[in-house]
């Protein structure tokens, strides 16, 4: 009987607590980050758009939960202004910059992604 046990209940301990390192070009990844800023640019009462300046470390667990250490900053685009390239900027005046951490889940279930945590500091 331990013999089935043992495996077994390493092969669980190992998936459930388990998170492995990704790189920032993953797709799933990318998908995340995005994810992750538009929310966080929707909560923010800054005028401004933030953007990714540097991921600093990314995990997975289980497949689906990502949590993100990333560098963001301020750029020169305001809120819905529409797409293109946003300068961040260099004026330290205008210049903001933080380091977050934002746990995103990407739920099969409810086909949906969602923010679990956003902290920044």
């Amino acid at each position: 009987m331990w013999k089935l046990a043992f495996p077994f209940l390493t092969v669980l301990l190992a998936v459930g607590l388990g998170f492995t390192e990704l790189k920032a070009n993953d797709p799933g990844v990318q998908t995340a980050l995005k994810f992750a800023m538009d929310e966080y640019n929707k909560a923010s009462p800054d005028v401004y758009l933030y953007v990714v300046v540097k991921v600093i470390r990314v995990q997975r667990k289980v497949g689906y939960k990502y949590i993100l250490t990333v560098k963001i900053a301020r750029t020169e685009c305001i809120k819905d202004s529409g797409d293109g390239p946003c300068p961040v900027f260099t004026d330290p005046v205008w210049q903001m910059e933080y380091q977050c951490r934002f746990v995103v889940y990407n739920s099969v279930w409810f086909r949906r992604w969602m923010l679990l945590e956003n902290k920044c500091s």
